[in-house]
């Protein structure tokens, strides 16, 4: 039994086959509808598969979560200063500056100079670091396109639209930085 609290779910496959053909309900039948507690319940175990893959992620290129989380950011960006960067991460400038340096010296991040103002930096993604993350993310991109070709073009555009809103709500909530009560 899960603590209270837990959200608990189905196992996850062990499976290596794309999801799009292990789906059982894919038959081409609707499925039942669902509410908007079972959305929020699904929300939460794709949270947690998420923060599972985060882990594999950082491993597999052999950085830490927060040197993945700043690799994200960056590359989300496309460059990021030292102090927004650090701000992004809620870390001091100089942990940053550390943790940048890390980066650097393996290949994964390099400082700039700002094009418009000589006293500022901006960090890059390197080419290396971009195409090690893209070989490690490939296989699920194509399992999550092999995933949506299973929806109907009216399915996935609600999908879209719910997947782009719950990411406008949680970032807004993550850039409220209100602790729960």
């Amino acid at each position: 039994m899960a603590p209270a609290g837990h959200v608990t779910g189905p196992e996850p496959s062990a499976s290596r086959e794309p999801v799009s053909r292990r789906r059982p309900e894919a038959t081409g039948r609707p499925s039942a509808a669902r509410s908007s507690g079972d959305l929020g319940v699904a929300t939460r175990r794709l949270d947690v598969a998420l923060a599972g893959l985060h882990v594999a992620l950082a491993r597999r290129l052999g950085v830490s979560q927060p040197e993945l989380a700043a690799i994200t950011h960056v590359s989300a960006a496309g460059e990021l200063g030292p102090t927004e960067l650090a701000r992004r991460l809620d870390v001091t400038t100089g942990a940053i500056t550390a943790l940048v340096d890390r980066l650097a010296e393996r290949g994964h991040l390099v400082r700039e100079p700002h094009p418009a103002d000589r006293r500022r930096l901006e960090i890059h993604v390197t080419p290396h670091a971009r195409d090690e993350v893209l070989r490690h993310i490939l296989p699920l991109t194509a399992d999550i396109r092999g995933l949506a070709e299973t929806f109907d073009d009216g399915q996935r555009a609600a999908i879209g639209r719910f997947l782009d809103e719950l990411t406008a709500i949680v970032q807004r909530h993550a850039d409220d930085d209100i602790a729960p009560e």
